[in-house]
């Protein structure tokens, strides 16, 4: 399956995806996500509707309904540990906040990040699980964590907001992955530090809070990770992926 071409920004190089299978999951969506109370709240209220109804798939056996996993489940984890957190710490004055246009922006950059964070993260591991119960070269690992990667992220985030991804979230996740020994990134939770200590770090609050609360932020995301990756191991059909993936 082609790659990519590797321009250094994340909008450049979701622009340049032209796999098949990349751009069968890659169904643009012009709407950005709320700035406002209500429309940060739909957006997640929608996602959550949408997961339940994937439950009921007892299956994830080609790479467009993998990719389909990630992007959700990242979007999931990202949405209800940011704003899960932010609505602890601000209490009863939590809806307020949104009506502040500028800290709203905040809470959207910082959730557009988190979730290309945790899409990186979530790609690593799934991959990890396939490598281990399927045939998958090492190079054939890093080919389909990378097309994953690029068709959920595509796919999860509009073209107006890739510009509030960091400048290098793509060179990254291609860095990571030349170091990634997967063997090490099917179980528990190694693969997942990234999302956790980057809760904590894109989280718009005071560094105050930040230092007390990391903690106790890093312990919720940790939690919400793992069901994912009890259903990641219940549904996932390792040889179907590879098969779909890398057909003639």
């Amino acid at each position: 399956m082609p790659l990519a071409k590797r321009p250094e920004a994340p909008h450049q190089a979701l622009g340049t995806v032209h796999s098949k299978r990349v751009q069968a999951v890659a169904r643009r969506s012009e709407e950005p996500i709320g700035l406002k109370v209500k429309s940060a709240l739909d957006s997640l209220a929608r996602t959550v509707r949408f997961i339940a109804r994937q439950r009921r798939k007892t299956r994830i056996e080609s790479f467009e309904e993998l990719a389909e996993f990630l992007g959700t489940r990242s979007a999931y984890i990202a949405q209800t540990s940011l704003y899960g957190y932010l609505k602890t710490r601000m209490g009863t004055q939590f809806t307020r906040y949104f009506e502040d246009d500028e800290f709203s922006r905040s809470i959207h950059q910082a959730a557009t990040r988190l979730y290309a964070s945790c899409l990186s993260d979530l790609t690593v591991h799934s991959v990890a699980v396939v490598s281990e119960r399927a045939t998958l070269t090492r190079e054939g690992a890093r080919e389909l964590a990378e097309n994953l990667y690029l068709a959920a992220l595509h796919e999860g985030v509009s073209e107006r907001d890739r510009v509030l991804l960091p400048d290098d979230a793509v060179a990254r996740f291609r860095e990571r992955l030349a170091r990634t020994v997967w063997e090490s990134e099917a179980s528990g939770t190694h693969a997942f530090w990234g999302s956790i200590e980057d809760l904590v770090r894109y989280a718009p609050v005071i560094d105050e809070f930040r230092e007390a609360d990391s903690e106790i932020v890093m312990n919720s995301i940790r939690f919400r990770w793992r069901d994912v990756r009890e259903q990641l191991r219940k549904r996932l059909m390792p040889e179907e992926v590879v098969a779909s993936t890398f057909r003639p």
